[in-house]
């Protein structure tokens, strides 16, 4: 599944990045998934599980080893019938030897199983906590995505009441040279200026440091900007009861949990397989040597093979064993345990998001009119303004109440963005957007 994703993106997006690029989100996705650290060391422990599981427990064990000894003996021997004595001083034994001995369990109270069983587990863990990594790296990336489009916005806004208020500063300036405005109300027209041009600046930073972060995602240069031209757009939601469905069978901290469920079920089976006897087959072949000029046979060898079968029956180990089945018992108990915890914290934050989503689709709505009618009344300031019909205070509140309403329309979207996201990733459906 994740392999399949991660190609998908590769296939469809492009890898270089020049200043005349333009990436969509589906371009950026591809390329934090390609290059991210958090992703690779995540696919490097899931195959360390990997090599991990084999088939050894089954397969019997083959060693070979080999001996020589060197030894000098001083000694004396009496013989029995005739009673003469011999010395021995200074004599050299050698000793060769020679073993290659295979152990095979044959029974072990299916333990050898239990534990394949067991691997099988981990490697299915490896692999969900891998696509959590690859989730989790894509919902930052739509995060920080939609910021950038975001920060854009409002530097789009920020140029605009700049915009607006240089023509109010231009307008005050010919009105205070036919007399028509104080010098009071310039001052302030350009203090107005003045501060628009600081907001412009500071919102330049702010979309500086989204790119910044977007660019780490996706380990490329860290001062590329300009690539993201796009909108934040909002797509229809499942049903809340469908989300729900789809969180309880796809979601991968739930299906994580239900692994470590089995985990503890199969440590339980282990625990009790050493209640059963092992039996073990035993072969090989050996070989010595013997050559001892002191000893009475003064060579000795010994070759063959060898073979048998090993039977061990436990019958009390201090109660280990029955400590060890308790502890699984309970072990199981708590993986349940925290399995509902789990999934009650789940549908906690399921619902708390889509009741965040469904208001924020409808702030987007009311937001969006306001943004409108804000603009429609902003442009009739401007020409009562230019007229003398009305103030400065009174079109530059005129033009704060724009400004904030712009603000407030950028904000909602990104709300609703957000939550959408958020809902995406705890139905287990993110990874394949």
């Amino acid at each position: 599944m994740i392999r399949s994703i991660v190609i998908f993106f590769l296939l469809i997006c492009p890898l270089g990045v020049t200043a005349q690029e333009t990436l969509t989100l589906s371009d950026c996705i591809s390329k934090a998934l390609e290059s991210n650290y958090g992703i690779r060391i995540a696919k490097n422990e899931e195959q360390i599980k990997r090599n991990n599981q084999n088939y050894s427990s089954f397969l019997p064990s083959l060693s070979a080893e080999g001996t020589q000894k060197e030894s000098i003996i001083n000694s004396k021997r009496k013989d029995a019938n005739s009673g003469t004595e011999k010395k021995f001083s200074g004599s050299i034994t050698d000793n060769y030897g020679a073993n290659i001995n295979l152990n095979w369990t044959i029974f072990d109270g299916l333990a050898m199983f239990t534990t394949h069983e067991k691997l099988n587990e981990f490697i299915a863990i490896g692999e969900l906590k891998t696509r959590m990594a690859v989730e989790n790296l894509i919902a930052q990336v739509n995060t920080e995505y939609y910021n950038v489009l975001v920060q854009k916005s409002l530097l789009d806004a920020a140029k605009q009441s700049l915009d607006l208020s240089r023509q109010r500063y231009e307008i005050a300036l010919q009105k205070n040279r036919i007399g028509s405005l104080s010098g009071l109300e310039l001052k302030q027209t350009k203090i107005d200026l003045n501060s628009d041009s600081s907001t412009l600046v500071k919102q330049q930073e702010q979309l500086r440091s989204a790119y910044i972060t977007l660019n780490t995602l996706m380990n490329i240069d860290l001062h590329k900007r300009g690539y993201v031209k796009d909108t934040i757009l909002l797509h229809p939601m499942y049903p809340k009861d469908e989300v729900q469905t789809l969180m309880l069978n796809n979601n991968t901290i739930l299906l994580i949990a239900r692994r470590e469920q089995k985990v503890s079920e199969l440590d339980l089976k282990l625990a009790r397989s050493a209640y059963f006897p092992s039996v073990d087959f035993t072969a090989g072949y050996s070989f010595s040597r013997t050559e001892s000029p002191a000893s009475i046979s003064t060579f000795n060898q010994n070759t063959g093979p060898f073979w048998g079968v090993t039977l061990s029956v436990p019958l009390f180990n201090r109660l280990e064993t029955r400590k060890k089945v308790r502890n699984a018992k309970i072990e199981i108990e708590n993986s349940k345990l925290s399995y509902q915890e789990v999934e009650l914290q789940m549908l906690s934050d399921l619902a708390q998001l889509y009741n965040s989503y469904e208001n924020n689709l409808i702030m987007v709505g009311f937001e969006s009119e306001s943004a409108e009618v804000a603009l429609v009344s902003l442009k009739t300031a401007l020409e009562r303004y230019r007229l003398g019909s009305l103030s400065g205070l009174e079109f530059r509140e005129f033009q704060r109440s724009y400004l904030d309403a712009v603000t407030r329309k950028i904000s909602a979207q990104f709300q609703a963005k957000s939550t959408e996201v958020s809902l995406l990733l705890l139905s287990g459906r993110l990874q394949i957007q």
